[in-house]
C-alpha cells in the first residue's frame, strides 16, 4: 500500500483541517459560513453527500493523456480560476510545451472546452482508496472537529472527507504524468490545496496564479513561484504567515513575481452608456438585493444585474422570476456572458465585498462600494481604503454619485496599479503572455525578465 503510506505522510504534515482550510481554520472569522444552513445537515447526511460526490465524479475509463509525461499540469476548480489560467496555458502550448489541463466537468459546457480540458474524475480504485482513508482517519478527524467547531461536522464534514479523494486522485495523476510544474489559481480550496500538497511531497515545482483579490484570512503562501497581481496581494500575504499548520512541512519558500491581473478584460475609457451594473454574490441576501435593485430602477436608472458564477441555483431562479421580463433591468448570466462583455455594457459598477471592483476599474468602469446590509468585514479587500472604489453608504448617495460630477470620473491609476502592477505599462493586457514567458524562462533556467521578490516567511 505504497499509496497509503505516501498520502498518510502528506496528511501528517498537512492534516485534513488545513487542507479544507476555510472550514477547518477560519469558521470563527467568517460568520457567513456558520450562518449558512445547508439543506442536509448532520454527520450521517454529510457522509451521504460525500458518497454522492464520489459517485457523481466516477468515470471508469480514464483519458490516456493522464499516463503521458507533461511539462505543465494545470488544474481549474472554478470558472474564475479557469479564466485566469487559460491565456497563459494557451501561450505555453503555442511555444511547444506539453500542457495537461484538468477542470471540473460542470465547467466544460462547450465543445471547445471539452476538447481542451480533461474532466476531473475518479476511477473505481480511487473511490476504494478514498473510502479506506475515510475509515482509517475519519474517526480521529471527527473527534478533532467536535472539539474545535461542531458546525464543521454538521455543515461541512463532506468537504473534509473530499480531501481524501482529491489526494488519491492527484497522487495517481501526478505520479503518471510527472510534470515539471503544477499550476493552479487557488490556494485555499480543498481540491487546490490537495494538489499542491501532493506536488510538494513528490518534489514537483508548484505555481500559484492569483485569480482574485486576497485577504489576511488566506493561508500562508507556500509554492515555488507565486504570480501575484500587485503590491496589495504581496503585502497581504506577508500578514498571512501565521496561517499555517504547526507541523514541520516540506514546502518551498515562495518566489513572488508581480504580473498584474490575468483575466482578459477589454478597456474603454470614453463610455457613452448610462447603464449601472449591479454585481451580486452569495453574501448578498436575495430579497434585500431585489428590493435594492428595484429602488435603483425607480430612480430612473437603467440596470444590468450579474451574479457570481457560484451563486446558489435558488437565488438565480429568483432573480429570473423577478427581473426576467423587466424592460429597465437586464440580467447578465456568467454562464454565457464573459465578465469583459458585461463590463463593456456599463458605466458604473455597484458591488459589496467582491473582486469585481478591480475588474471594473481595469475596464474603465467606475466602481462604487455599497453594502446592502452591514458586513462582517467592511471593505474586505481595501478597495475604498486605497481609493480604487467610491464608498456609498445609502442608495441615495449612489444616485448622487452617478448623477454628479463623479459620474464622469475614471478609476485612479495609482490605486488600480496597487492591485494590478501592469496597469498602464508595456505588459498591460498581455499579463498571460508575461506569465508564460516567465515560466518558460524558469523551466529553462534562464535569467528571469521580471524581478523576483522573496516573501519573508516563517518555516515551521
Amino acid at each position: 500500500m505504497g499509496w497509503y503510506k505516501g498520502i498518510n505522510a502528506i496528511l501528517e504534515q498537512e492534516p485534513e483541517t488545513w487542507l479544507a482550510y476555510l472550514y477547518g481554520q477560519q469558521l470563527d472569522n467568517m460568520p457567513h459560513l456558520t450562518r449558512r444552513k445547508p439543506k442536509f445537515r448532520g454527520l450521517l447526511l454529510r457522509l451521504c453527500a460525500f458518497g454522492v460526490f464520489l459517485l457523481s465524479h466516477l468515470k471508469l475509463k480514464q483519458p490516456k493523456i493522464l499516463t503521458s509525461r507533461a511539462d505543465y499540469l494545470v488544474f481549474s476548480g472554478t470558472a474564475n480560476q479557469m479564466s485566469s489560467l487559460d491565456g497563459t496555458t494557451t501561450h505555453l502550448t503555442q511555444q511547444g510545451a506539453r500542457v495537461v489541463e484538468i477542470a471540473h466537468a460542470k465547467l466544460l459546457k462547450t465543445e471547445a472546452l471539452r476538447s481542451r480540458y480533461i474532466p476531473f474524475s475518479y476511477n473505481a480504485i480511487d473511490i476504494v482508496k478514498s473510502l479506506v482513508l475515510l475509515v482509517r482517519r475519519g474517526p480521529a478527524l471527527y473527534l478533532d472537529l467536535k472539539r474545535k467547531h461542531p458546525t464543521a461536522i454538521t455543515n461541512y464534514f463532506n468537504s473534509f472527507c473530499s480531501v481524501y479523494a482529491h489526494l488519491v486522485y492527484f497522487y495517481r495523476v501526478l505520479g503518471s504524468t510527472n510534470p515539471a510544474f503544477v499550476i493552479t489559481a487557488n490556494d485555499h480550496n480543498p481540491s487546490n490545496r490537495s494538489l499542491l500538497a501532493v506536488a510538494h511531497y513528490l518534489g514537483i515545482k508548484t505555481v500559484y496564479m492569483q485569480h482574485a483579490s486576497v485577504s489576511s484570512l488566506f493561508p500562508a503562501l507556500r509554492v515555488n513561484y507565486a504570480f501575484l497581481d500587485g503590491q496589495s496581494a504581496f503585502d497581504i500575504y506577508k500578514s498571512c504567515e501565521e496561517n499555517q499548520p504547526p507541523t514541520h512541512r516540506k514546502v518551498p519558500a515562495p518566489q513572488v513575481i508581480l504580473t498584474g491581473q490575468k483575466k482578459q478584460i477589454d478597456r474603454r475609457i470614453n463610455r457613452e452608456e448610462n447603464v449601472v451594473g449591479v454585481a451580486l454574490n452569495a453574501l448578498d441576501e436575495t430579497e434585500s438585493a431585489i428590493e435594492f435593485i428595484k429602488g435603483l430602477s425607480n430612480s430612473g436608472l437603467e440596470i444590468i444585474v450579474r451574479w457570481h458564477p457560484g451563486q446558489p441555483k435558488g437565488d438565480i431562479k429568483r432573480y429570473f422570476s423577478v427581473f426576467g421580463n423587466s424592460s429597465r433591468i437586464k440580467l447578465s448570466n456568467p454562464e454565457n456572458e464573459s465578465i469583459s462583455d458585461f463590463l463593456n455594457k456599463i458605466r458604473w459598477l455597484i458591488a459589496g465585498n467582491s473582486s469585481i471592483h478591480l475588474e471594473a476599474a481595469l475596464s474603465g468602469v467606475l466602481p462604487i462600494y455599497y453594502e446592502q446590509r452591514p458586513s462582517d468585514s467592511p471593505d474586505y479587500y481595501g478597495y475604498v481604503q486605497h481609493r480604487l472604489a467610491i464608498h456609498a453608504k445609502t442608495r441615495s448617495e449612489i444616485v448622487e454619485i452617478i448623477n454628479g460630477d463623479l459620474g464622469t470620473s475614471v478609476p485612479d491609476v495609482s490605486a488600480v496599479r496597487y492591485y494590478s502592477s501592469t496597469y498602464y505599462t508595456e505588459w498591460d493586457g498581455r499579463e498571460d503572455e508575461l506569465v508564460a514567458k516567465m515560466l518558460l524562462e524558469l523551466s529553462e533556467k534562464r535569467p528571469p525578465s521580471v524581478e523576483l521578490h522573496a516573501l519573508p516567511i516563517r518555516l515551521n
